[in-house]
């Protein structure tokens, strides 16, 4: 082939031609992806808890709260007890993703860290016969529930609605 049909073939091909290509390529990644969807691959895995709930009792630092007979669709996603602080990762039935926090650390310490320095005080709350404090506006579109006392500062915070937080905090039991 010599350069002057080599250039003819370069020139010969159009926008059409690479739509085409694409189209090959674009059209079996759309047909994976709603195969995934319809398998229903899309919920979180659920992880057991059991273990980091150990190392918290080992550790003997604060008395464990444990979330406890919530209703179906409450999925604990992440569990981690690292430094003295207690993480569980957690969505809700109607997907709110929460994240439930526990240490000894002081609520002074810990709220502008986990709810973010901006955060505002809405007022207290009484959920399952303990006082909870209602904070808003500390990382955007979260909201913050904490207790505070007894040598322990547990912490609610997440995209969810308020029925939601209250709800976790309620199923909380030692």
């Amino acid at each position: 082939m010599t350069p002057t049909q080599q250039t003819r073939e370069t020139k010969t091909r159009r926008p059409r031609d690479m739509a085409l290509s694409m189209l090959v390529l674009i059209v079996p990644v759309f047909l994976l992806v709603g195969f995934f969807r319809f398998l229903g691959h899309e919920t979180p895995p659920v992880v057991d808890p059991t273990g980091v709930y150990g190392s918290v009792q080992r550790a003997g630092q604060f008395e464990l709260l444990k979330p406890e007979q919530l209703p179906s669709g409450w999925r604990i996603v992440s569990a981690t007890h690292t430094d003295g602080v207690l993480r569980l990762g957690m969505t809700a039935p109607d997907d709110g993703a929460l994240q439930l926090v526990e240490t000894a650390m002081p609520a002074a310490e810990l709220v502008p860290a986990i709810v973010g320095k901006g955060a505002r005080d809405d007022g207290e709350v009484t959920i399952a016969g303990r006082q909870w404090q209602r904070l808003s506006q500390g990382r955007p579109g979260e909201r913050a529930i904490v207790q505070a006392g007894g040598g322990r500062t547990v912490i609610i915070v997440g995209q969810a609605k308020e029925r939601q937080l209250e709800q976790l905090a309620g199923s909380l039991k030692p």
